[in-house]
């Protein structure tokens, strides 16, 4: 039986070696012992950590997963209504820090795509109604220290010795749009960097990144799409993110596309 170490097993799964390492704190995962002693882990952790996903993309939390994988009754009443308002209630603390914790909490718990889709992107829409003062400077607030968040996971990233990414905006009508991709990136184990605003026409050799994300949340200027199509003659490993590149394959596939196709 194949076995891997939680770098690989991170790279595999498209989950972050920080959410790995928090289920294992929760007693999700139980690694595997080889005859010198040392961790490992092996194909069954692989679909364990794919079920794990699966509760958590329905909102449960990781108290009731662990109570589910003992065999005991959990309550399976999805969170993510609760999630945001102990968002919103953190948000409205005269200080920053209990904001902080969350977000530093809930992107130890779960995947930073399920993080974005379920909490922070369904906050901001609602940070972003009326036009009060008080309510513009929350919606500026929760930005600024989801911003901060992402930089701090940024760089804790790049201390792993793996493939670089630049993220590269086009256009960009959202300015923390791009700076979400880029976290959303971040489990899969890339060393990312980011352009904080749109180059309409950058010159890509001037960088020396393994992998680009292309963003545009806009549909490609004429010219653009030429540029586009040289990049790829020229075989630029492009991926893809925003509105303008729905035509486009965003992300490579995970393990668990892959299993899900087997299964299929």
């Amino acid at each position: 039986m194949s076995q891997f170490t939680i770098e690989m097993l991170s790279d595999q799964c498209g989950v972050s070696m920080q959410n790995l390492r928090t289920w294992q704190r929760h007693g999700l995962l139980r690694p595997s012992r080889d005859g010198a002693g040392r961790r490992f882990f092996n194909y069954s952790h692989l679909m364990r950590t794919q079920m794990i996903v699966k509760w958590l993309e329905r909102g449960i939390p990781l108290s009731e997963i662990a109570k589910l994988l003992k065999g005991e009754h959990a309550t399976l009443n999805s969170q993510w209504m609760l999630y945001q308002e102990n968002m919103l209630a953190a948000l409205e603390k005269p200080t920053a820090d209990k904001l902080r914790t969350l977000l530093r909490r809930f992107g130890r718990e779960m995947p930073a795509g399920l993080m974005i889709d379920n909490i922070i992107a369904p906050l901001r829409l609602w940070l972003q109604e009326g036009q009060t003062a008080a309510q513009n400077v929350r919606r500026v607030r929760f930005d600024t220290l989801v911003l901060e968040y992402i930089v701090f996971v940024l760089q804790a990233a790049r201390k792993r010795q793996t493939h670089s990414l630049l993220v590269v905006p086009l256009n960009m009508q959202d300015p923390l749009a791009v700076w979400l991709e880029a976290l959303r990136c971040s489990s899969e184990g890339f060393r990312i960097d980011v352009l904080g605003e749109a180059v309409t026409h950058p010159d890509l050799k001037m960088f020396t990144a393994e992998h680009y994300m292309l963003y545009s949340d806009v549909p490609l200027t004429p010219l653009q799409e030429v540029q586009l199509q040289q990049w790829e003659t020229e075989g630029f490993p492009l991926f893809f993110a925003g509105n303008g590149f729905r035509h486009k394959a965003t992300f490579p596939t995970t393990i668990f596309s892959a299993l899900d196709e087997a299964v299929g």
